[in-house]
């Protein structure tokens, strides 16, 4: 037996832990229920493929840590999100214009938890797909919150939550390798899936004023943002070397 990377106790392991929960392609697979994937570093395309599933790997986690703690936050995420409760997502606009989706009435410890699970399953696995994802001490911090069913503040470890659903000219059926930057002498991580755009602040330096806004609160409000053409574009060029 090994130890399982949440719990830490020695137990019989999982041979098949999805690092992102299989829910989340439900909507990105070809008519032959295929996946597109892309693997890109320094903005340049290094390899585009199709696969049958998405990323799993075995013997990282015991069968109580992979379906009841993560299981259950899974769950959450799929009926609350991925399902469009009408009571809970509605379209909204600012002032300004900017167009988001509002959401309200969410747990906030169950979203907040399995937005840092998806990070921090992407931290532990050893997946080359995953190469750019490492939390370093971030990584137990992470984990003791799970496994504490802890969610912390509104901006330890925020996560700013973007959709390029409304544009046209931009692929949606693909999962792009995420991606790791620096920004004001921090770390960024982005994960891009099925037209979902997952932005993690993980050090303080790099979380802007305004996310306190947008990223899920104690209230259980929380914003998904619109992209416009122009962020998507610079995304999809600069970050994640796809040419639109």
């Amino acid at each position: 037996m090994n130890k399982c990377k949440l719990c830490g106790e020695e137990k019989e392991l999982c041979r098949r832990s999805h690092i992102i929960p299989n829910f989340m392609y439900q909507d990105i697979f070809d008519e032959k229920n295929r996946l597109h994937f892309i693997k890109s570093e320094k903005g340049l395309i290094q390899r585009q493929g199709l696969r049958q599933s998405g990323e799993f790997e075995s013997n990282i986690l015991c069968h109580d840590c992979d379906n009841k703690i993560l299981g259950k936050l899974d769950r959450y995420a799929s009926l609350t999100l991925y399902e469009g409760n009408e009571k809970i997502l509605e379209n909204r606009i600012t002032k300004n214009g900017t167009k988001y989706i509002y959401s309200a009435e969410i747990d906030y410890t169950y979203f907040k938890l399995f937005l840092l699970s998806i990070l921090w399953r992407a931290s532990i696995s050893n997946r080359l797909f995953f190469k750019e994802v490492q939390l370093g001490p971030y990584e137990d911090q992470i984990r003791q919150m799970i496994l504490n069913n802890d969610p912390g503040e509104q901006m330890q470890f925020p996560c700013l939550i973007i959709t390029y659903l409304n544009l046209k000219d931009y692929p949606k059926n693909l999962v792009a390798q995420p991606s790791r930057i620096r920004k004001n002498g921090g770390t960024v991580y982005r994960f891009l899936i099925g037209g979902m755009i997952y932005i993690y602040y993980i050090t303080k330096s790099t979380i802007p004023k305004w996310l306190a806004d947008i990223a899920i609160n104690p209230n259980g409000e929380m914003k998904i943002v619109y992209s416009p053409p122009y962020y998507a574009k610079k995304l999809f060029n600069e970050l994640f070397g796809i040419k639109t």
